[in-house]
């Protein structure tokens, strides 16, 4: 179907339409049901989760590795160079107004939809000198699951 003249200008002036524009923004250029792992700035700056996120790279070969070009490539570099280990595409994302809160997120290529998205530490139960877990780790673990 042919475009009228104005369709064709107000993309020439506005670019071309895009679906929810801002989720986009959020999330580094993808889909929030696209996401296997997100992890937020501060996150990526303490390096929160680095096993865990390494295990989700194993797991998922086909995802691609999506970065926060405002961060700088010297916090990044840990992570592009992990990335490069497991032989996964990366991409570091900049944008003129950075706005969103995401630093790092390891997405496919098609739907996933993900209910929990967020790395979380691998509980670490101790055992005592008889071999007994101790009653404080269980209730630890129980928490941090």
């Amino acid at each position: 179907m042919p475009q009228s003249i104005d369709d064709y200008i107000d993309r020439g002036i506005h670019g071309a339409k895009e679906i929810n524009p801002a989720e986009r923004k959020k999330y580094l250029g993808t889909f929030r049901e696209r996401i296997e792992i997100q992890m937020s700035k501060q996150e990526v700056f303490q390096k929160y989760c680095t096993k865990e996120l390494e295990q989700e790279m194993k797991d998922h070969p086909k995802a691609k590795l999506l970065l926060n070009g405002s961060i700088s490539y010297e916090i990044l570099r840990s992570y592009i160079m992990l990335a490069e280990k497991h032989k996964m595409p990366f991409s570091i994302v900049a944008r003129e107004d950075d706005d969103t809160p995401i630093g790092l997120v390891l997405a496919e290529d098609h739907e996933i939809n993900r209910e929990d998205t967020h790395l979380h530490e691998a509980p670490v139960i101790t055992e005592d000198t008889t071999g007994k877990v101790s009653l404080l780790d269980k209730i630890k673990a129980i928490f941090q699951e």
